[in-house]
């Protein structure tokens, strides 16, 4: 199992060089870190909005239904 500890590490470290540049979207920021031998265009144009909204889907799909 990976440690969980790195999620913390890689959350601060994207915050902070987002904060750099702060008008690229997250899916920019991943793919120009990542640096892919292949374009990622639908990484690279996603705007964060939409992100968002299905990364929350994938949230709720992956916690526990509740009573």
């Amino acid at each position: 199992m990976r440690d969980p500890a790195r999620i913390d590490t890689v959350l601060v470290t994207l915050r902070a060089l987002w904060e750099t540049s702060p008008d690229l979207r997250l899916g920019q920021l991943i793919v120009i870190a990542a640096a892919p031998r292949e374009p990622v265009p639908e990484i690279f144009h996603i705007e964060d909005d939409v992100l968002l909204e299905n990364l929350e889907q994938h949230l709720r799909r992956a916690q526990p239904s509740r009573p």
